[in-house]
């Protein structure tokens, strides 16, 4: 293989629709808002507010989410870093819907040695063609057809 290659999890109109999402359930839970008669107690409050802080975690997870490959490794860099080592992934499934690759991410789902499996998201032609080269070299050869005796 040649250099590293990187470049955003998740395609603009896949964060636009994120970024729509959110700020539809801020609206209805404004509109909630002003629907209540009374103050809310510190429970409701509390839930609304980590409700809201996952909403913005992965709002801020689509839109900051960076996959990077290389020789050696397969890195996710973003509110985590996730980190694989090609030579010991042990599976390599690559999921990719062909019509609606604009929207939805394709997706390299990989497995190394036990029974814990990563998912790196793709959008740039250039990680998602390495993808795709890393996911045919691992397969194993079609199976030859019985000899006819």
């Amino acid at each position: 293989m040649n250099d590293a290659v990187e470049g955003p999890a998740f395609g603009w109109p896949s964060r636009l629709l994120a970024l729509f999402a959110l700020c539809a359930v801020a609206w209805q839970a404004w509109s909630a808002w002003q629907g209540f008669e009374t103050q809310p107690d510190r429970v409701t409050l509390t839930l609304l507010g980590l409700g809201a802080l996952g909403l913005l975690y992965g709002l801020g997870h689509i839109w900051l989410t960076r996959t990077r490959i290389d020789d050696t490794h397969i890195r996710q860099l973003g509110w985590s870093h996730t980190e694989v080592e090609i030579a010991r992934i042990s599976q390599v499934k690559l999921i990719h819907v062909p019509y609606l690759s604009w929207l939805v991410s394709s997706r390299l789902v990989v497995r190394a040695g036990g029974l814990r499996t990563w998912v790196f998201h793709a959008s740039d032609r250039a990680v998602l063609q390495r993808f795709w080269q890393l996911a045919y070299d691992r397969q194993s050869p079609p199976m030859a057809p019985p000899s006819a005796q």
